[in-house]
């Protein structure tokens, strides 16, 4: 027994030596003799995203300023907005508000303070509240007299470059049936551009509806919409806004595109996050910073 003993102590002494030896020629003559297995730092670089995810022309169809060039300019203001087509953009995202003497104006705020110098809320404020407000001063001293832009404003000036807009109606004050009414007439009457009409409300988009059946419309969601029928049917929704943390996997994608529903996710300012969100099927995304994308 202690023969047998002594000889399998030997194997192993040979068989931890043999190991050692052969690590020692792996780890000094592996790499070039199965290069296939070592990722050289070229090759690494190259995995690495280095450039736009789209051409010029296929960006300008699926990326979406959201309020202009909201990252580096003031929100909502002519600015913001010839930062985008300066940037060979299309699309744009902004606001319209109505106030109490029934003035559309772009602008996203329930009250008055953070873009421009004031307290009163928009469901009781005026145009003589805006007209002369500062709506650049807020995002730094070089942006000092950009004006609050009236509705039509906006559209001449989507009408002269030939711009497309998507307008999120802000209903401050439950004032949805006549914020649906009074938008619809302003479109009709004004020049004629290309616009799609959103909103949280589904109040104000089932009765714009009504009143403008010939303008697309989106909803807008927080949470992730559970009726589909309904906004196809009912509202007859052209797309869904969703925020884009709602956007997991291909099949939330799909679920939309089966009932004839695009998909917009906001606000997407991470280039990876839009690769993402474009590789699971979502059809545009609004960014502040749409030239990072």
């Amino acid at each position: 027994m202690k023969k047998i003993y002594n000889y399998l102590i030997q194997l192993s002494y040979r068989g931890a030596q043999a190991g050692f030896a052969f690590a020692v020629f792996f780890f000094a003559f592996a790499p070039e003799m199965m290069p296939s297995f070592a990722l050289n730092e070229d090759k690494a670089d190259k995995m690495l995203p280095t450039g736009k995810i789209f051409s010029p022309e296929m960006k300008a169809q699926r990326v979406i300023a959201h309020r202009g060039m909201s990252g580096q300019y003031p929100e909502n203001t002519l600015i913001a907005f010839d930062a985008v087509r300066h940037a060979g953009l299309k699309w744009i995202e902004t606001d319209i508000s109505m106030l109490s003497d029934e003035t559309l104006i772009v602008f996203h705020d329930e009250v008055q303070g953070r873009t421009v110098a004031g307290n009163k809320l928009i469901s009781d404020a005026k145009w003589k509240d805006f007209e002369n407000a500062d709506a650049g001063l807020w995002k730094g001293g070089q942006f000092v007299g950009q004006e609050v832009l009236r509705l039509e404003t906006l559209l001449s000036w989507a009408k002269k470059h030939d711009m497309a807009l998507i307008l999120e109606m802000k209903c401050h004050g439950n004032r949805e049936y006549r914020s649906a009414e009074l938008l619809a007439a302003s479109l009709q009457i004004g020049p004629k551009v290309t616009i799609i009409v959103s909103s949280f409300n589904i109040d104000f988009l089932r009765y714009f509806r009504v009143f403008a059946p010939h303008i697309r419309i989106a909803s807008i969601h927080s949470f992730f919409p559970e009726n589909l029928n309904f906004l196809k049917t009912n509202l007859a929704v052209e797309a869904v806004h969703l925020d884009r943390k709602l956007i997991s996997t291909s099949t939330d994608v799909m679920l939309f595109h089966q009932q004839g529903i695009k998909i917009r996710a906001w606000t997407v300012n991470d280039p990876s996050d839009a690769k993402d969100l474009f590789d699971l099927g979502v059809d545009m995304v609004m960014s502040d910073y749409p030239e990072r994308i």
